[in-house]
């Protein structure tokens, strides 16, 4: 805690000027507490510190930076205006943001670092980068189409990503794409988190890989039976109405499954959720020996919760 607040200081130091302070200034750009940082990350090797920082003309067009510990230097990584110019993002990913709560923010949000801190994954406007730490102007793109929600795997062989509602993966070793699912459309999502689990259980991802890489569990879901609803987008020019299923009280919720996925092989076995299917999967994730996949089963009523314990090679079940 003490370094980080010594860098956030430090940063804004850095920003610091003898400017004369007028109401026009107040008032304007760049804000006076100088650009946001968001994602601070220490790199898996030690040598730096990343963070996304708003640029001095836009303080929500998000830039990819670093913090050198050797040398105590500071430079943009990765330049969001350079990969994408304009950004032009899917309706699932508005709404991804909508419920993130940075809807206003362009630019890079997120990224993930590999296991041995050489590369970085970087999402944007529904493309994926992979970035090489030592060569960070020759980003290479891996993935394109509205993608969301990409992870690099633990053990750093594999990046996955959702689109068009099916999971993939890729092979960082042959560069090749693999699609684990293949029925997600329509009212089929695989591998996402569903209205609910984002907006109440604050879920952000609907897949949970297995520490050494043999896995995935993927959570996946109908929403045929929750009702469509209307709701308006209010712009300076214009009003839009827009559909979409929404559960209030008392209405029907998604139909749940849970499922586990080789990246390898592609086959895929479902997890048992139990004879009560009106439930609500809260979370999932996996012991650290990749022996077993852990999750929580949720009565509608919310007034019992398990614990479940599966064995990842039998599918055999007890409550903890």
């Amino acid at each position: 805690m003490r370094f980080i607040l010594c860098f956030l200081a430090l940063l804004a130091g850095a920003n610091a000027s003898a400017e004369k302070l007028t109401l026009d200034r107040i008032h304007s750009d760049p804000s006076l507490s100088g650009p946001g940082v968001r994602s601070l990350k220490v790199s898996p090797d030690g040598a730096r510190v990343t963070f996304l920082r708003g640029r001095d003309d836009n303080q929500f067009q998000l830039d990819l930076w670093e913090y050198n510990l050797k040398d105590k230097s500071t430079h943009r990584l990765v330049d969001s205006k350079v990969l994408v110019p304009e950004e032009n993002l899917s309706d699932a990913e508005k709404a991804r943001r909508e419920r993130a709560r940075t809807a206003s923010l362009k630019g890079i949000l997120s990224y993930s670092w590999s296991p041995d801190g050489k590369r970085l994954l970087v999402p944007i406007a529904g493309n994926l980068y992979l970035v090489d730490v030592a060569r960070p102007d020759a980003a290479r793109m891996v993935a394109s189409g509205n993608v969301l929600d990409p992870k690099i795997s633990p053990q750093g062989r594999y990046v996955s990503f959702v689109r068009d509602q099916n999971l993939f993966v890729i092979d960082l070793t042959t560069g090749k794409e693999k699609q684990l699912t293949t029925d997600g459309k329509g009212t089929i999502h695989n591998a996402e988190a569903e209205f609910v689990a984002q907006e109440e259980m604050g879920q952000t991802t609907g897949y949970y890989w297995a520490p050494d890489d043999s896995a995935i569990a993927y959570k996946r879901y109908d929403e045929a039976p929750v009702p469509v609803v209307r709701r308006f987008e209010i712009f300076a020019d214009r009003t839009e109405v827009v559909e979409q299923r929404y559960p209030a009280a008392g209405d029907p919720n998604v139909l749940v499954e849970l499922k586990i996925v080789s990246p390898e092989t592609g086959a895929i076995r479902d997890v048992a959720l139990g004879d009560n299917k009106d439930i609500y999967l809260v979370r999932a994730d996996w012991s650290a020996n990749s022996k077993a996949l852990l999750f929580q089963r949720q009565t509608r009523d919310q007034k019992k919760l398990e614990l479940v314990s599966v064995d990842a090679a039998t599918l055999a079940q007890k409550v903890l």
